[in-house]
């Protein structure tokens, strides 16, 4: 999912107050479905002790939006230090029926909660730093040893976006290079207090092409912050419109020096989103991708015999209509069948109130994969890590040491 909402007609405000979350279940197993197909509210699966037992393998996130993984509690104590409004919720629990997506809708609707709650932290360098450090701890309790966060340091900035200009009042001028030593900070300390690694990834945004040269210098001279790669991201509008030449010619860029690449593909646009990504854009990795499947020879060309590595998102795919809304029907299933080089992530922890283990039992339980698949698309993310090679090599030992039996 895109790391931001784009201010457009499509995306304009949330409807009325989401219905109070359905029970969940406590054996973690059903999301409420129907004979495979979501009713009107899906949950993610409850993890509890049995669960993480069961799925204790130690794991690797490759698809993580920062400013869409805040904690809710950290955003509604900084709003109300703040003063600042948040849709006139009064509490953790309002906040959440407001931003949490349990009802599959589309990618313009699930952006929109973005509106509410980025505001409380762009521009504001120590919010900024909390959410990193923060991210590291509950990344950590739900078994994490690596993950690599990606952001629009422009979007959490308050120097160039037009949006958050005022902000600059509250908390003074934070540059787009401010914001990605300020996440170093945060990832730096919950590195050494919750023994996980993490690196960032930084975004170009779909609709904000001005800002794209300055992303490409920027990671270029953030590599020794713990800056690894590049990415886009933003809804497209329509299966057939493609990125802009401009992007194009960033990836070829960074391509050229020797800057890694993912690229967001194939969710809200359709296959030849994806083949351009690889093609003209050089991405190494694809951020979701399913509906590559639409294109047979494509899908057989890319995923089945060159391998690209897919980074899935199963619960945010459904949310964001990205997938038909019956799990029978998920991508996931004939990736698995067809051993397609992808991972399990979450994309959006604070827009779908999720984590790695509850997708992977959503994986588990909904789309059919093994315990050993599972363990697969961490090892498959530990080799399509954008780590050096020294450090790729341990941590793909690691989990290779933690293998299951298979079934």
């Amino acid at each position: 999912m895109s790391c931001i909402f784009v201010r457009t007609n499509a995306m304009a405000a949330l409807s009325e107050v989401q219905t109070r979350e359905l029970k969940r279940t406590v054996m973690g197993q059903a999301l409420q479905l129907v004979t495979g197909t979501p009713t009107k509210m899906v949950h993610p699966p409850v993890v509890d002790a049995k669960v993480r037992q069961e799925l204790n393998f130690p794991k690797v996130e490759l698809h993580l939006h920062l400013d869409g993984a805040v904690r809710h509690t950290t955003l509604f104590e900084l709003a109300q230090q703040k003063k600042m409004d948040l849709k006139g919720a009064k509490s953790v629990e309002e906040l959440k029926q407001l931003i949490v997506s349990h009802e599959p809708a589309n990618l313009s609707k699930v952006l929109a909660a973005f509106d509410i709650f980025l505001p409380v932290i762009a521009g504001d360098a120590v919010a900024i730093e909390r959410v990193a450090y923060e991210h590291c701890e509950d990344q950590a309790n739900d078994g994490v040893i690596y993950f690599e966060a990606r952001y629009s340091p422009h979007l959490l900035c308050n120097s160039v976006h037009k949006v958050w200009n005022d902000l600059a009042d509250q908390t003074g001028e934070l540059t787009p290079q401010g914001v990605i030593e300020a996440v170093k900070r945060g990832l730096d300390r919950g590195e050494k207090d919750f023994n996980v690694k993490a690196r960032s990834i930084l975004c170009c945004i779909r609709g904000y092409e001005d800002w794209n040269n300055e992303v490409l210098e920027l990671a270029e001279k953030n590599k020794h912050l713990g800056v690894v790669s590049i990415d886009v991201a933003g809804c497209a509008h329509g299966a057939d419109e493609q990125y802009e030449p401009s992007v194009i010619r960033v990836f070829q860029g960074a391509a050229d020096r020797g800057i890694h690449r993912t690229v967001h593909a194939g969710e809200s646009g359709g296959p030849k989103e994806v083949v351009l990504a690889l093609t003209e854009m050089k991405a190494e990795r694809i951020g979701h991708g399913y509906r590559l499947t639409n294109d047979e020879a494509a899908y057989q060309k890319y995923a089945v015999e060159q391998r690209v590595h897919f980074e899935a998102c199963p619960y945010s795919s459904l949310m964001t209509g990205a997938v038909p809304l019956n799990w029978q029907e998920h991508p996931l299933i004939r990736w698995a069948k067809d051993n397609v080089n992808f991972s399990i992530n979450t994309d959006d922890p604070t827009c779908f109130d999720n984590t790695v283990t509850s997708d992977l039992r959503i994986a588990q339980h909904e789309i059919g994969l093994s315990i050993h698949q599972l363990w697969l698309c961490q090892l498959n993310a530990a080799e399509a890590s954008f780590l050096p090679d020294d450090e790729k090599a341990e941590l793909v030992e690691r989990i290779k040491k933690a293998e299951p039996a298979k079934n």
